[in-house]
């Protein structure tokens, strides 16, 4: 961006003061903002064959983008494959390159969703498993702005039981459990990291 261009995003309405953001350091937020915030929706599926592989689907959407002139989504994931961009709005042109997914002419209440397999659901030498996610930032210059992450995690209960998240629930950071559902929903500043954990049913046979 342009000197002039980055003046003119720290001046929009919905974005924050240099005082408002952080250095990197995770700190979850009890309230929301009062101004809307970038919203990552994230669906992930955990298959019976996630199990033996590893892979899982993510379905992932974006709201409340910034509106500038360039931006780019960067997924650090090690191992992804089949990275596309399903649906966009308010914004100019999209490009797949890589791990990651360039916006071009970004404009006010623009929202991007993806999809992709990614590789993040592990077994751990105790023979629980752990689906893990992150870090999830909002990073400009050399600060981080308040971001907004759900997660909704569909796994097979009858092969799996979930046991616990790193980070646990607390304020800022909610834990919500039903039948094939786990919600994760936080609003934080700096990096965020996640680990769902799940034990097998006993009478299932799991990957070595």
């Amino acid at each position: 961006m342009t000197p002039d261009e980055q003046e003119k995003w720290f001046n929009e309405d919905d974005s924050f003061s240099p005082d408002q953001i952080s250095e990197g350091e995770l700190k979850f937020l009890p309230e929301p903002p009062e101004k809307p915030v970038l919203h990552s929706l994230n669906v992930l599926t955990v298959s019976r064959d996630s199990i033996e592989t590893g892979w899982i689907l993510l379905e992932q959407c974006y709201k409340h983008l910034d509106a500038v002139p360039d931006a780019e989504v960067v997924y650090r994931y090690k191992s992804i494959r089949g990275l596309e961009v399903t649906s966009k709005r308010n914004i100019e042109a999209v490009l797949v390159k890589g791990q990651s997914v360039q916006l071009t002419n970004v404009t006010h209440k623009a929202e991007l969703c993806v999809k992709a397999e990614v590789r993040i659901f592990y077994r751990n030498p105790n023979g629980t498993f752990s689906l893990i996610n992150g870090p999830f930032h909002r990073k400009f210059l050399d600060g981080y702005y308040p971001f907004h992450v759900t997660l909704k995690i569909n796994y097979p209960s009858y092969l799996l039981r979930y046991v616990a998240t790193k980070p646990g629930a607390q304020a800022g950071f909610s834990v919500k459990q039903s039948e094939n559902i786990v919600l994760v929903d936080s609003y934080f500043e700096g990096m965020l990291n996640t680990e769902i954990i799940f034990q097998p049913h006993q009478d299932q046979v799991v990957r070595k």
